[in-house]
This record gives structure tokens, sequence and C-alpha cells, in this order.
């Protein structure tokens, strides 16, 4: 149960809190090379310059791609509340205004929040309450991904200036950059065919540095436009009854209607194609959700004996309708609407609705404050399944003693509290993730598609296409859980804490499966395998010093999980990938963790000597490696692949400390996971693997034992770390300053978080914790992430 703060009885208080601060994102040192770095191990690898890197000097440039996309941004915060009330009425009004720039170039955003509630107590019995919470927010997002902007060479300015315009070819491509000129976007292809000699661009046999005709990297960004305005209204109303002095009921509707406009416009500039390339996504998302909930809930006490219990409906619906059209061709950014583009080259719209009621009960029974007992039962229906397996039941059972309060303990100058526990219960999960909305809402249908155009006759036509295949017998994921632990206090409540063992089984799990593509997919939705996940947390807190003037105490929460598919039925040993473009392999077998890495073991670089062109372009890679003959047959097959890791973490851990000097406190949390790894395809495309500048020559030996990185364990890389999380020191005004300006409570502070991460030495991209949306069989998947970011703020909080 989430709570926000509520009115009480007595004097109007008022609050107000603010911070201001600023961000700045991590990057990667592997992921760039300048000029004269690159120029430094060419010659020293080969007592002598290329022509394309004295080129390269002579440019002059040295352009940081993650300076100028990792702009950073401040961010902003104003929260104003009113809470009082008297005996029967109680209220609280909040306002809130957040201002965020976040660290990516073109990123920013807005978010206005109010939240305000009533509770009034009709007669003794009888109290009614309500809640409105609207807000609205708006984003310009960073369109585009990281990988992808930031494969360009360290020689490319952003801008043509005065200096380096000199360079630019204007006979090239028929004269495409003829008329070039300062303050225009710098493209990789403008600086071909220079001759060195006569110092001047060249009408076609000088010297050639480009390696894509793609458009400068800022221009993929800066010309793009996408917005999100999103209008959320939430309210709730609810009455409590005291039936009598141990039975009460509950009854409650909430709802939320939301609306969303997206636009994405994709200027002229922002694509290498120009005009023909510029495109306007125009969406609305209109959306509706309402819950009911009634609980009857009971409380009695009987000498030593505690009885409670809680039995409840709860009915939910949501409806979403959709909208999008799309307009392409755009003559100029002047005026980036859908009545401005040249067609309508697409148009889309549907909706859907899903619902779930829900039945359950629980008892929970305590004698003495030493025995207690714990019993519940749900049953779940959903309307995403379909009516074979609509509904799901499922069971929880704890126990629990209070070993403290034995009389054996009760005298213990060691033991101040002492708890065994154990509990079992199942759970249920509806949420299908297939990257369709209707998919998701109707996976047990076969929903027809509209959208795709086809000729018959000569006649263009809409084309209906199915989505899926179905599924009536798809049924709830369910996840069963065994958790024995024990809570403890010693030593006059020094140290407390708790150690917990858990066994988590998934079982029944939702979700994609390869199918034989004579079928027209090639892959369904089903119910399939069993995944365990077990292991033992620990907290321990620890009351180090308590003084009147100075108290210091301290946690530490550890968690160390293993993951194991322990079945998989017809599709044990399956390999998938996440696409054929990227055809890096990940097994699901038996015994291992389920979304295993695959594929072949590197054993060695290829020398420099048999690369066509090592040190261009700059910061590049060979796409290739040699790899091992793990059977020693002789050959590199498929036999020669093997699990190369999985993207679990063994141990993860977090160790906090919290200091109070008189006025001043200060908190500090450091954070880490260790043993997880990740695929990172950033390398594939930020260190060059496509450019096949880098191949190996004819000569090379030994080619037979070549395969592609992607492929191997070369991608595979440790994605530990650890984070300062928080730092926090503050200062609270002592009462003799408050009264003087007729305030209650004043405390300043100054706060940061992520101001050291660290991470493995072969990790190469910007955040290990970034990774993308797959599936579940193919978990561990990145590219480069999204950058980790650092802030440091000022706040004040007041109260009056």
């Amino acid at each position: 149960m989430i709570t926000t703060k509520s009115g009480k009885s007595g004097k109007t208080k008022y609050s107000y809190s603010t911070f201001t601060g600023y961000k700045t994102a991590r990057q990667s040192d592997a992921y760039y090379s300048s000029v004269t770095g690159n120029a430094q191990e060419e010659l020293n690898y080969t007592y002598g310059l290329t022509d394309k890197t004295k080129y390269k000097l002579l440019l002059g440039n040295q352009t940081n791609w993650q300076d100028v996309i990792f702009d950073g941004g401040s961010i902003t915060n104003h929260a104003f509340s009113v809470r009082g009330g008297n005996d029967r009425l109680k209220f609280s009004v909040a306002l809130n205004y957040l201002h965020d720039e976040g660290v990516l170039l073109t990123d920013d955003y807005k978010k206005y929040n109010f939240n305000g509630k009533i509770e009034y107590d009709v007669t003794k019995k009888l109290t009614v309450g309500a809640r409105f919470n609207p807000s609205y927010n708006e984003r310009r997002r960073f369109d585009g991904s990281t990988h992808d902007i930031l494969r360009q060479p360290s020689w490319l300015p952003v801008y043509l200036d005065e200096d380096n315009i000199q360079f630019v070819n204007r006979f090239r491509d028929n004269g495409k950059y003829a008329d070039a000129q300062v303050g225009d976007y710098a493209i990789q292809r403008m600086f071909d065919d220079y001759d060195l000699v006569a110092g001047a661009p060249s009408t076609g046999s000088g010297t050639d540095i480009s390696n894509t005709s793609n458009t400068n990297p800022a221009a993929k960004i800066l010309e793009r436009d996408r917005r999100d305005f999103k209008l959320k209204l939430f309210g709730s109303l609810y009455a409590k009854y005291k039936i009598n002095d141990d039975l009460n009921f509950r009854t409650a509707v909430s709802g939320d209607y939301s609306r969303t406009r997206q636009s994405r416009y994709q200027g002229v500039e922002s694509n290498r194609n120009g005009a023909s390339a510029s495109r306007l996504d125009s969406t609305m998302i209109k959306s509706y959700h309402i819950v009911v909930d009634n609980i009857l809930s009971y409380n009695k006490d009987i000498g030593k004996h505690t009885v409670g219990a809680v039995a409840g409906i709860t009915a939910e619906k949501t409806k979403l309708d959709f909208e999008s059209v799309q307009g392409s061709v755009f003559e100029d950014d002047t005026r980036p609407y859908i009545n401005a583009a040249a067609s309508i080259t697409d148009r889309n719209q549907y909706e859907y609705e899903n619902t779930l009621l829900s039945f359950f009960t629980r008892v929970n029974y305590v004698f003495d404050d030493r025995y207690l007992a714990s019993a519940s039962f749900r049953r779940d229906g959903s309307s995403v399944f379909g009516p074979n397996n609509k509904y799901g039941n499922f069971v929880a059972l704890s126990g629990g003693w209070n070993v403290h309060n034995e009389e054996f303990l009760q005298d213990s100058k060691i033991v101040n509290r002492l708890k065994l526990r154990v509990s079992y219960g199942v759970t249920g999960n509806n949420d299908f993730r297939t990257g369709n909305r209707l998919v998701d809402n109707y996976p047990y249908l076969a929903i027809l598609d509209d959208t795709t155009t086809g000729v018959s006759q000569g006649n263009a036509s809409l084309v209906v296409n199915p989505l899926n295949i179905a599924n009536p017998d798809l049924k709830w994921e369910r996840q069963i859980e065994f958790n024995p632990g024990v809570d403890f206090s010693l030593f006059n409540n020094f140290l407390t804490g708790s150690v917990d063992y858990y066994s988590r089984t998934s079982d029944q799990l939702l979700l994609y499966n390869p199918i034989s593509s004579t079928t027209g997919f090639t892959n369904a939705l089903v119910n399939l395998g069993e995944v365990e996940n077990s292991g033992i947390e620990v907290e321990l807190r620890t009351r180090n010093i308590s003084k009147e003037n100075f108290k210091w105490s301290s946690t530490f929460l550890g968690s160390k999980n293993k993951n194991t598919l322990n079945d998989f039925a017809d599709s044990n040993g399956q390999i998938q990938n996440v696409d054929g473009k990227r055809a890096a392999e990940w097994i699901n077998l038996e015994g291992n963790p389920i979304s295993s890495f695959y594929g072949w073991v590197v054993e060695r670089d290829i020398p420099r000597e048999f690369l066509s062109n090592p040190f261009h372009p700059i910061g590049a890679e060979a796409q290739d490696v040699y790899v091992k003959d793990l059977n020693g047959d002789g050959l590199i097959d498929d036999d020669d692949k093997t699990i190369l890791g999985n993207p679990y973490p063994d141990f993860v851990w977090s160790l906090s400390n919290e200091f109070k000097v008189g006025a001043v406190d200060f908190s500090f949390m450091f954070q880490g996971s260790h043993g997880a790894e990740i695929r990172n395809m950033g390398d594939q495309y930020i260190l060059n693997h496509f450019n096949s500048g880098q191949d190996f020559i004819s000569t090379t030996p030994n080619q037979g034992f070549i395969k592609q990185k992607i492929f191997t364990n070369d991608i595979i890389q440790d994605a530990s770390y650890i984070a300062l999380r928080n730092v926090n020191i503050g200062y609270t005004f002592n009462r003799s300053i408050l009264d003087k300006i007729k305030m209650s409570k004043m405390r300043v502070y100054l706060s940061g978080q992520n101001l050291m991460y660290l991470t493995a030495s072969d990790y190469t991209g910007f955040n290990p914790e970034s990774i993308n949306t797959t599936s579940a069989t193919t978990y561990g998947y990145q590219r480069a992430g999204s950058p980790v970011f650092s802030t440091v703020t000022l706040g004040l909080n007041v109260e009056f």
C-alpha cells in the first residue's frame, strides 16, 4: 500500500521545498579516439603515417562526440503543500513543479502536478473521503540512439567554420556541396578527394578519409523534434463504515484518464537523403482506467488470542484509444505539420480494453504475541486469457514465532528480539510485453491488421495480415516462493537485522517460442518452462554511537542469487537471437541460467599486419577474431560453441551510513553489483565492426579459425559496478532562529547522486545497468546503453 500525506486536525501547516541542481553523463574512454592519439599509435607501429592520417591531422579537429551529445542539464523542483482540519474535517493540498533538462542533447521534461485530499467524518461510524490528482507534463525527447550517433570519428567537426571550409570538396557528387557555407553541418563526404601536394580539394584523385555517407551526428538529433504532451487526471472516492467495534467495511471507486499527444518530426537535414526522407508522425493516445474495491475487515482480541480477517472484491477495467497518421516529404522545416506533407504514407487506428476481477480473503492469527499464522487466497480473472483459463487461484501461507517473548529469553541481556518465520505463496502474472498492444491484450485471439498496402491487378489497396497465432490455452504465469527467515535485535538493539533464504520458482512462463516458419510466423506465445531464482538476503543495521550531540548508524543490505532453468520441455537447448542482422546467440539449456550467452571463445586477435587498413577509421577495430577449437577436431563449427556467461548478478549489496552532529546531518550510500555479464553490441557499432576497411587480407593464415566478434565472448563484458549512489549533508536550524522568522522547521542540504561510478575494466559502454527490452529468453542485450548520470543539488525544506 502506498499512501500520501493526509491532513491533521489542529493548526494549519504550510510546507515548501525546493531544490536545484545539475546533471552530467558518464562517458566511455573506450569509445573516444583522438586524431593525434591515433596518429601516434600508427607512428609507433609503422614508423610512418599514411596520407589519410596526414590529412586528418591537417584538418586539425578533435571532436569528442560524447561531449556534444551528452550535454548535461539542470534540474529544478518546487513543491508547496497545506495540511489542516478539525475533529471532523481533514484536508491536504499540494502543488509541484519539476523541470529536468536531462543529460542528452534536446532532452527536456516539465511536469505540473496538483494533489488534493479531503476526509470528513459524517458520523462516528461513517467517514467519506476524496482525492483529486491532475498532472500535466511535456517532454522533448532525445530522438536517436547513442550507439548510432557516436559512430563517426573525431576528425569530423560539428559545423563548417572559417578554418575547415577550405577543405570542403565542392566538386564531389556532381557539385552536391558546391553551396556549402560556414555554419552548415559538416558531413564526412565533404572532405574526400583532397590533394595533399596541391593543398586543395581534387576533382577525383585525392585522398579519401570518409567511411560513411551518413549525415552529421548532431544533425540527427537537432534536426529532429520529438515531443510528448500528456494530461492525466486521477480521482477517487471512498467511504468507511464501522459496523461494530470489530467489523469495518470500506468501499472505493477510483479512476484515471490520460490524453497523450506525441509528435515526431524528422527534418530535412536529419537524414543524408534530405527532404525525401523528412517525415512527421503524429499520434493521439487516450486511456481510461477505473477500479472498484469493496473490503470487509474484522479484528478481535479474545484474551491471548488475536484474530484478523479481510475479504474483498476488486474489479478494474482499462480502455485505450489509439490514432496515428504519418506524413512524408516536406519541402523545408518551416511547416512541420501533417497538411504540409507531400503525401500521407501511413494511418493507424485501434482501441482495446481489458478487465480484471479479483476475489480475495486473508486470515491472521496471533497467540500471546508469540505464535503467528496467516493464510490468504486470491482468485483472479483476466480478460487477456481465453475462456479456457481465464481465472487463476493463488494461495499463501505463513507462520512466525516470537522467540524473544518466551520465558527463557525474557531476561536475556543479549537478545532483545528474535523472530523465526516461514512463508509459502503463489502469485500470478498476466502482463504481456510483446511490443504490440493489441497482441498484449488479446493474445489468445488471432488478430488481423489492415495497415499493410498491397497491389492487386495494378491497384493499391489495404491488405489484411494476421499479427499472431491464436492460443486459447494461454494461462496465468505463476511465481511460487518459499521464504524462511529470521529477524533479530541484539546487544540492547545495537545490532538489528534479518536473514532470509528464498526460492522463487516461475513456471508456465508467458513467452515467445520459435515455431516452424511454414505457419507464416517465426514464433508464438505459449506457457513454457520453469525458472528458479534462489539465494540469501541479509539486512544488518548497527547503532554505532547514540549520544545527545552525536549519532552514527549503519545499514548493510546484501543478496546472493542463482538463476536456473529447471524445465524447458521440448524446447530444451533452444538457441535464439535478437534479430538476423545482429545474430549473436543465446541458449536456453536446462540446468543453466535462462538466456545464457552462447558462441565461440576468443583465442587471439588477428595481427595488424593482416588487416587491410588497421588505422582507419579512427578508433575502429577489426570485426573478426581467431576462436578456439574446443573439441580439438581441427575445425571450427557449431560443436565448438559453448555457454559464454549469463546476465544475472551473483551478488548485489549496499552500505549506507548516517551521522548527526548537533544540527548537521550527513549520510552516504555505496551500492554494487557483481557477477553479471552483458552482451554489448555497442562495440559493433561504435568501434566500426561493420567497416570493411579493416577486414583481414587474403594471405591471413588459418582463416578457417576466424569468426565475427559478435558471435564470440569478445563483446560479452563484465557488468559489475560499484557506485556512490547518494551523499547528503544538511543543516537543521534551531528553535531560537526559527521563532524569530516564524518558522516551525527549516533545513538546507546539499546532495549528490552517482558521484562515483566504477565499472569493470573490460566494460566499454556507458551503463552496465541499461539493458534493451528483448525477451525472457534473449535477456542481457545492450547497444552501449543510455548513460549513467551524476547529479548535484542544493535544496531547502521549510514548514510554517
